[in-house]
């Protein structure tokens, strides 16, 4: 039965914001004095209260996340009402209200930034290893140009690990599962040299057999056993070493490295749909080589070679923080290297048909420099600078043993390689400030901007080896290109009361245009812009045991980067404008000391506006107008819903009973929101059962993730004409279960 998913929505939402309303207006005459805790955020560069902090902002801890059996940023992304997340190929394609970017090849650049220990990661592959040691996970919404600047037109999602502690303490967990999983962590943290110097060192090994079988053809040329293989395996290490120093009263230092390595088949292309077919040639090779497509959204694909995945990510990170009077003064200068390496099977078949290699040498230095206003005055203020570099070598390389053959060569056993090779240079510097003025008691005005200059440049370096030399190759120098903005911001704040806070803003966003590595493409894409405007309420209701954080806003977002594939060809295009405009809606209520629910939604309308496209797989359609056609990743609505209740026994002991629930409306992949490109609408649950003993130290708990083993669709593309156009992507983790232990000291 299909019901109005619309009427659903909206009437699940008015029952249960019923319910709510009546329950805590009962448990309010409650004789327990039980409260919201206050949460604290760093998100404007200073320590504020989430709910006078004028932005709309997702607060997680760390044991929000342990919870909620968070352990990656697709796993928030399910439960976050204004997010979609995807794995992808080692990278995290993060979108936020709508915007976002999804990279086809390797080099691409996110319209989300990311931010671990304050540092701008250039790289979204550096999302992977991030969820490690978390202390606070802040999730800000819109576009950041003023306090973040670069690529977060979108929003930011900034990773705080936890710090040394003053005592000395100590962690530790292991976590076994189906699909043979396994997941050990250790953390000891504490003085070294008295009040002086503390330290951090956390470690954590994770492992788990491939959730997909891979095939082998009847033939095996390379001579791989067994019969068959896995992808989507996972053997990764990640360590983090932190050290706080103080010389004086008023001087901390804090130093960071981090290193990140895995050596398994992560990485995977799962069949989708037949796609639009356009290689006959092909289409007879396959056959003629053992070459059976797979069921569509199967888990079990057909492959002649093995998976790999082998990325490594370190980096070094120095911090000061120096208290000059009432002034802070702050200097964050950060080297990160990130390289992702993966191959495997395009065409999923046991044919010798199509593989693909990536792998990306990047390296960045980067360096903030802030002076902050005393905390507490009429006028408070930051002023900053920012200078960031980065060199990115990129292979995406396909070797196509079939080409000499399609196009009527002499058959050689070395053909082809497609080389769409590359490097990617930046050098960026911005002057941002933002103040902020208390007119009277309770209303606020924030001016801010930020003034930002980015030269890019590189090369192009597309060779197809082994073919008819030159005639398909791109090897070519780019002129640098610069590109300039100011993102100003303009905002009132009201404090109705000490419950109530009310917030508007205006602010405009940048993603610096650029090159398209690794493409027949020369000349460089325009950046793409963004005004936001946005309303919002922070609420802590009923003594504090209900809060209720909206927003509604508006975004005129112009010249869109929109990567495609055209022919074999993968393009980087400023293609159209759009309209998107929203409500979102968190909260938290309080039942009774044992009972708590948290929520969420959001209603999305992100539409094209101003789009005449020719869809490139779909050339008899000629040029369509998009006008009213979704944004890619762009759901029109998404709910969530954890229930937890808390069993206090009468040793102390406890036990937690947790059951998390979302929905998410069906979603698009491409501009042209094509059925076959998409992902319907879809339930996801996970349960998770935790005992604890009194003094806190040890923690007991079974949990369980896609309860009902869901098939979903987390992002998908079509392959060049070469190799028949077919659909391919990924696929959200199938059901895992299992058990955790976890002790503290």
């Amino acid at each position: 039965m299909i019901l109005d998913k619309n009427r659903l929505f909206l009437s699940a939402s008015f029952i249960a914001y019923s319910l709510l309303i009546s329950v805590n207006s009962q448990a309010a005459n409650d004789t327990n004095n039980v409260i919201l805790d206050e949460i604290t955020v760093t998100a404007q560069r200073r320590s504020t209260d989430l709910q006078t902090t004028a932005s709309a902002i997702s607060a997680y801890s760390g044991t929000d996340l342990s919870d909620r059996s968070m352990t990656n940023i697709e796993n928030m992304g399910q439960f976050n009402p204004s997010m979609d997340v995807s794995l992808y190929q080692g990278e995290a394609q993060v979108y936020i209200r709508g915007i976002g970017y999804s990279g086809i090849i390797g080099g691409t650049d996110s319209s989300t930034a990311l931010h671990i220990n304050g540092v701008y990661m250039s790289r979204s592959s550096a999302a992977v290893p991030g969820f490690f040691d978390v202390e606070r996970i802040e999730v800000v919404k819109g576009p950041q140009g003023t306090l973040y600047g670069r690529n977060a037109t979108s929003g930011s999602v900034n990773i705080i690990s936890k710090s040394p502690t003053e005592d000395f303490s100590a962690e530790a967990s292991l976590s076994v599962g189906n699909y043979d999983a396994y997941r050990a962590f250790a953390a000891v943290s504490g003085p070294l040299a008295g009040d002086k110097v503390r330290a951090r060192i956390a470690v954590q090994k994770e492992n788990h057999a491939g959730y997909t079988t891979l095939v082998r053809p009847i033939s095996n040329p390379l001579a791989l056993e067994p019969v068959t293989g896995e992808a989507e395996s996972k053997d990764d290490i990640t360590a983090r070493l932190t050290l706080e120093m103080n010389p004086n009263d008023n001087v901390k230092v804090t130093l960071t490295g981090d290193y990140y390595e895995a050596n398994d088949s992560q990485s995977v292309w799962l069949y989708l749909n037949r796609g639009t077919a356009t290689n006959p040639f092909f289409q007879d090779y396959l056959a003629d080589n053992g070459g059976v497509l797979p069921e569509i959204r199967s888990r079990t694909i057909g492959s002649e070679l093995e998976h790999v995945n082998k990325p490594v990510i370190w980096g070094l990170t120095g911090r000061v923080d120096w208290d000059i009077g009432e002034y802070g003064l702050t200097s964050i200068t950060a080297y990160k290297e990130t390289h992702p390496l993966n191959r495997n099977d395009l065409d999923t078949t046991a044919a010798f048909g199509v593989s693909q290699y990536r792998e990306e040498d990047h390296r960045q230095i980067s360096q903030e420099i802030q002076i902050s206003s005393p905390s507490g005055e009429a006028l408070e203020w930051i002023l900053g600078l920012y200078y960031f570099k980065e060199d990115n070598d990129v292979r995406n390389e396909y070797f196509l043993p079939f080409v000499d053959e399609q196009y009527g060569l002499p058959s050689n056993p070395e053909c082809c390689l497609l080389k769409l090779n590359g490097t990617a240079e930046t050098e960026s510097f911005a002057v941002f400030g933002e103040a902020t003025y208390d007119v009277s008691d309770n209303l606020e005005i924030v001016l801010g901007g930020r003034y930002s200059t980015e030269k890019r440049g590189g090369f192009n370096a597309v060779v197809f080896e082994n073919f008819i030399p030159g005639v398909l190759d791109n090897v070519a120098t780019f002129e640098d290109e610069t590109f300039n903005s100011f993102t100003p911001k303009i905002g009132l704040n009201y404090t109705v009361d000490d419950d109530i806070f009310v917030y508007a803003s205006v602010s405009k966003g940048f993603k610096s245009g650029g090159f398209n590595i690794g493409s027949y493409q020369n000349t460089p894409f325009n950046p793409e812009e963004i005004r936001a405007y946005e309303f919002g309420v922070k609420a802590d209701l009923l003594d504090r045991r209900l809060r209720l954080n909206s927003a509604v806003f508006y975004y005129d977002y112009t010249d869109l980067q929109i990567q495609d594939v055209e022919g074999n060809n993968t393009i980087v295009r400023n293609a159209a404008n759009a309209q998107i405009k929203g409500f979102e809606l968190e909260g938290i209520a309080l039942i009774s000391e044992e009972f708590k629910i948290d929520f969420g939604f959001t209603y999305l309308d992100a539409k094209f506006k101003d789009a005449m496209l020719l869809d490139p797989k779909h050339p008899e359609l000629g040029i369509q107008d998009l006008e009213g056609f979704r944004l890619p990743r762009a759901p029109k609505f998404k709910a969530v819903l954890g229930l937890e209740y808390r069993v206090a026994f009468d040793n102390d002991d406890s036990l937690t009973l947790r059951g998390d629930w979302s929905w998410q409306d069906e979603t698009f992949f491409s501009a042209f929101n094509i059925e076959e490109l998409g992902q319907k609408s879809y339930h996801w649950l996970k349960a998770r059962a935790t005992y604890a003993t009194a003094d806190g130290q040890w923690k007991y708990s079974v949990f369980i993730d896609n309860i009902a083993d869901e098939v979903v669709a987390t992002n998908g593309t079509y392959n060049g004409d070469i190799i028949d156009a077919t659909a391919t992507g990924s696929l959200a983790t199938p059901r895992l279960y299992g058990l955790e232990i976890k002790f503290s000291y």
